[in-house]
């Protein structure tokens, strides 16, 4: 934006005033920051005094002016982030920039865009560094809440989405095997069609497999794994990118259900069905 300039916002019919100065005082209670805001309180000596504070100005609505919309610069997230305690003034400066008060070696003060969503809208935040004797970063503070929060929104790590598929082994596999049976090639032609569309950005697919009691621990650790990597190459198969499946085989240790005996009956293998199982576990954002 163009010094002076207001965003191509209506004007308001009452007052005169570029609407786009208003909705920026009143909806981000005016974090279009005012001109004569830009100071902030020193002690004496110039010493700190306390914490980052902000001196406010008051002006009526109908008084405002293009002169008093604040201009910000774009600055990333994660540049801000790195502006820590003990960062020295060359360290600030090539992570935001110069200030926009350079008179002042122990507060420097930044004007920033911070993003509000992907057309382009932004607040306009005042972000203030304070320096120790030494010259180093002794705290930093956002001049508004509002802006304190959405910052902390856009640094906030994403947590991916996840969708689990299920599968069972005895429609995937013949019993006590790992090779895929015709009617689970099907059920996994249909399941990579969801790996490959269900998410905007697939970031990774675990494959898990199962087994039930059946067997000795290192056994059926082995045919769980060897299930999983049977279907991760299927998975492969079908276009899925090889460097982000990975499978693993946890054997009877995650059981759905518990059955009694443990005679190897054809009833108890029944009631174990829904242990021997696959996981298709998708990550990514929707």
């Amino acid at each position: 934006m163009v010094p002076g300039e207001v965003s191509p916002l209506a004007m308001d019919s009452d007052n005169g005033v570029p609407m786009g100065i208003v909705m920026r005082v009143t909806a981000l209670c005016a974090l279009a920051l005012l001109t004569g805001c830009a100071s902030v309180n020193d002690g004496e000596g110039g010493q700190p005094r306390g914490p980052l504070e902000f001196d406010d100005v008051q002006v009526k609505v109908k008084d405002l002016g293009p002169g008093y919309v604040r201009q910000g610069t774009a600055i990333t997230p994660q540049a801000i982030s790195q502006v820590v305690p003990g960062s020295s003034r060359s360290d600030v400066r090539g992570l935001l920039g110069s200030p926009a008060n350079e008179t002042s070696q122990r507060w420097w003060l930044y004007n920033i865009n911070l993003p509000l969503d992907a057309r382009g809208d932004y607040l306009v935040c005042q972000f203030g560094v304070a320096f120790d004797p030494a010259g180093q970063v002794s705290s930093t503070k956002w001049r508004r809440p509002q802006c304190s929060a959405r910052y902390e929104e856009l640094v906030r790590p994403e947590v991916p989405d996840v969708q689990e598929i299920t599968l069972f082994s005895d429609v995937l596999f013949g019993y006590d095997s790992a090779t895929l049976s015709p009617e689970g090639l099907r059920e996994l032609d249909l399941a990579a069609h969801v790996v490959a569309n269900k998410m905007m950005q697939l970031e990774r697919v675990v494959v898990v497999g199962h087994s039930d009691r059946i067997g000795s621990d290192s056994y059926n650790d082995a045919l769980s794994k060897r299930r999983a990597e049977a279907v991760r190459h299927h998975l492969i198969s079908k276009g899925i990118d090889s460097h982000l499946i990975s499978a693993e085989g946890r054997g009877a240790r995650e059981p759905l259900i518990e059955c009694q005996g443990s005679r190897i009956t054809a009833s108890l293998k029944q009631c174990l069905q829904p242990n021997r199982r696959v996981q298709i576990m998708i990550y990514g954002q929707r």
